[in-house]
């Protein structure tokens, strides 16, 4: 199983740990020519994109990975035909509605007209990045990381150029954004078409259709509370505090995101085709023992990674103000990045009670979970923004996700039982806690100098109380993963006198 996993989740994480290193270039561009304002303008129309996203998708691509395994090569065709015409059409239609009502809606968003232009480019932005996704999500179903990644990667390389030329050199602004990931869009729908076309066939199936909107439907519940949670706090603050607030947040929210980026996009991307396959070749003990090891790794994996970006980023931001001119106003964001990094820490570990809920067809569950931690996430909002700002919608988001979490799990005990090792788990969330508020009080006035003490405090408190005192792993596991670490040092150093 580990190396099954560990190769896959190596080529996405590259994939999107690359992407990353290098958005970090734009990162202090944007930071230095947006002012907050401008920043929280671009967060508030990527959030309406993502909310037009969820009714376009219906929850298809769920469907499309729960029966792609299930069917020949020769349906398989089919189902991807059919599920490309939907989002054609779907998406069509929605980018046709943005474009025609561009101007009340930007009159709704930012009491203006003047960013009317703005949402029609974004329109053809939204048409264009939705009839990606079944290109990519079939990279995936028929696990080509290599080519998944490479694709993404070139994306990346073509909009950080026409970025760098839209906002840098012709000063285009907000709309160069927009216009250059339209482009970029445009371009890589293109491009990624002659590496998928074996896998289409482009003629429509009914029954296909009414079964991928059968299982996706209770997706879109989830999927809109999923938004609800990450999204909806923006425009509630953006009615509140203004778009300057709504900048400072975003920002915040991007390092948060860091999370996403480094862990949950990777295992989401080679996870789901990884874990359907499995289940529908063993079983049912055998399955469950995976969900349990899954969620025990994930868990400790996502620890480290807490700790690296709540520790880190306020140094980070420290360096960009200093070096590259990045607005003052801007470092506000740090005290909230630690609170809103804990959203997907526990995000990503509802992700097994999810699968179990699916295994068991009870997917509606999960889409019920989502919308009560989603309304608990509003109400709060309204309570918590006006009092505390930005602060406040950071404390809901934590608390939404962790009551996520907790009925997934009990939903999941029942219907689908898995043994977890909740004792250890919970000792090992205390470690990191205690490694945080350790390392948080540690005061160092030289950025360079602060990030590496503070992330290097933290991550070897937890590595230490986790490995001797946890027992979250036993001791097959850790004799497996000390074998198999000296294995690859010594495949390195041999590795290394070869060339020499």
């Amino acid at each position: 199983m580990f190396k099954d996993i560990l190769k896959p989740l190596l080529t996405y994480g590259f994939g999107n740990v690359a992407q990353t290193a290098l958005s970090f270039l734009l990162l202090p561009l944007y930071l230095r020519f947006f002012e907050p304002s401008e920043y929280g303008i671009i967060s508030l129309l990527l959030v309406v994109s993502s909310l037009l996203s969820m009714f376009a998708n219906t929850g298809i691509t769920s469907g499309l990975y729960r029966i792609y395994y299930e069917i020949d090569e020769v349906g398989r065709k089919k189902l991807v035909g059919t599920a490309w015409f939907w989002y054609l059409l779907v998406a069509g239609f929605i980018g046709i509605a943005l474009y025609v009502f561009s101007v009340s809606i930007s009159q709704s968003l930012f009491q203006s007209v003047d960013y009317s232009h703005i949402i029609q480019v974004v329109s053809g932005y939204f048409v264009f990045s939705m009839l990606r996704i079944v290109p990519f999500n079939i990279l995936r179903m028929e696990k080509k990381p290599g080519l998944f990644v490479g694709l993404s990667l070139l994306s990346f390389a073509i909009d950080l150029s026409l970025k760098l030329y839209f906002i840098v050199s012709l000063r285009r602004g907000i709309a160069g954004y927009f216009e250059s990931s339209l482009i970029t869009n445009f371009l890589v729908l293109c491009l990624i078409v002659p590496f998928i076309k074996k896998y289409v066939s482009f003629s429509t199936d009914i029954s296909y259709l009414k079964q991928l909107l059968r299982l996706g439907f209770p997706f879109v519940f989830l999927t809109i509370s999923v938004w609800t949670l990450e999204f909806s706090d923006r425009l509630i603050l953006n009615h509140f505090s203004g778009e300057a607030a709504v900048g400072i947040y975003s920002l915040a929210y991007r390092f948060a995101n860091l999370f996403v980026v480094f862990l949950l996009s990777p295992s989401s991307l080679f996870w789901q085709p990884y874990f359907f396959s499995y289940n529908a070749e063993k079983t049912r003990e055998e399955v469950k023992s995976l969900l349990n090891r899954s969620l025990r790794y994930f868990f400790v994996i996502s620890c480290f990674l807490y700790l690296i970006i709540s520790l880190g980023s306020g140094d980070v931001l420290r360096i960009f103000t200093s070096l590259f001119g990045a607005k003052e106003e801007y470092l506000q964001s740090v005290s909230i990045i630690p609170l809103l990094t804990l959203g997907p820490f526990f995000y990503i570990l509802s992700r097994q009670a999810s699968n179990a809920l699916l295994v068991a067809k009870k997917p509606e569950f999960t889409a019920i979970a989502s919308c009560v931690a989603a309304a608990l996430n509003v109400g709060l909002n309204f309570i918590f923004i006006p009092m505390l700002g930005t602060v406040g919608a950071a404390i809901t988001t934590a608390l939404a996700y962790i009551l996520l979490d907790v009925i997934c799990y009990w939903w999941a005990y029942r219907v689908w039982p898995v043994n977890h090792d909740w004792k250890g788990i919970s000792l090992t969330l205390f470690f990191m806690a205690a490694a945080f508020m350790v390392s948080w009080q540690i005061d160092i006035k030289q950025p360079w100098i602060s990030l590496f003490v503070r992330v290097a405090s933290g991550v070897s408190i937890f590595g230490l109380g986790t490995w001797f005192i946890s027992n979250i792993f036993t001791s097959d596991e850790r004799q497996k993963f000390i074998t198999y670490v000296s294995y690859r040092r010594k495949e390195f150093i041999k590795g290394l006198v070869s060339r020499f």
